[in-house]
């Protein structure tokens, strides 16, 4: 599986319009994928208290890593090896990303500083996502889709800024966005975002019965030392403390309409 991963990676081309950014298909084999499958739970039988705590979302479940339900997960073989492969790409994708790292982050990271975090979700019929940013101590976040009807709608879709000059908010108006590119999302298929200021992207409304299964993985910057002034990352992470552009929450309301998604 890390092999084939491996290469699907390396093989795909780096987007630069509008940000950095890899879409892969048939990431692992098909075996690999019928296998894992096979383990995930659908949407019904996530307990709405084991679902992530910040979300009223009517349309998506993500299971809490330290719930019974993700603890009974990560026993099994194939929910592990998953979570192992996306650990052991991380030179890979770190180094496909490197030379705009270098670019846009204030300081040299090491993969070995570079924390990895993941956590399940199942959406179903009627969920959507407006456009926004991804939390700011993420370097790279990845969604790995196993399961999902793209004939139905729940295209990822890529944003650009109207103006140059905009400044960056994390839920932006969707009148200074343009749509540059949309994404069919197939089972099998992971983009993965480097993600800088202006990484704005949203998802279509699904409009299948059939469950889409995902992985949201993550790439932390590394948890700041007590005593500094950036130092509760839970608390609410500096904005400012990896990036060199500066990002802000103009609007509570909008935030607010994104997190009951």
């Amino acid at each position: 599986m890390l092999n084939t991963a491996r290469n699907k990676i390396l093989n795909t081309r780096v987007e630069k319009d509008p940000f950095p950014y890899l879409f892969v298909r048939n990431l692992i084999s098909k075996k690999d994928l019928n296998n894992l499958n096979k383990v995930l739970p659908n949407y019904e039988s996530i307990y709405d208290n084991e679902v992530l705590y910040q979300s009223s979302s009517k349309t998506k479940k993500t299971i809490l890593p330290k719930s019974k339900n993700y603890k009974e997960l990560n026993k099994n073989k194939e929910f592990k090896k998953i979570n192992s492969i996306f650990q052991k790409l991380k030179p890979t994708i770190v180094k496909k990303f490197n030379r705009y790292i270098n670019l846009y982050v204030k300081k040299n990271i090491s993969n070995k500083s570079l924390k990895y975090h993941s956590s399940y979700s199942v959406m179903k019929k009627g969920y959507k996502k407006s456009p926004h940013l991804d939390r700011r101590d993420h370097l790279i976040h990845m969604i790995f889709y196993p399961s999902s009807e793209p004939s139905k709608g729940g295209e990822i879709c890529i944003h650009k800024m109207k103006k140059k000059k905009q400044s960056f908010d994390v839920f932006p108006e969707k009148k200074n966005l343009i749509i540059k590119k949309k994404y069919k999302v197939f089972d099998n298929s992971c983009i993965i975002i480097l993600n800088v200021p202006w990484a704005y992207h949203s998802v279509s409304e699904y409009k299948s019965i059939k469950d889409r299964k995902y992985f949201y993985m993550v790439y932390d910057f590394p948890i700041v030392k007590s005593g500094s002034k950036y130092k509760n990352r839970k608390a609410g992470f500096n904005q400012n403390q990896f990036w060199k552009k500066e990002v802000t929450i103009k609007s509570l309301k909008r935030k607010k309409t994104f997190l009951t998604e």
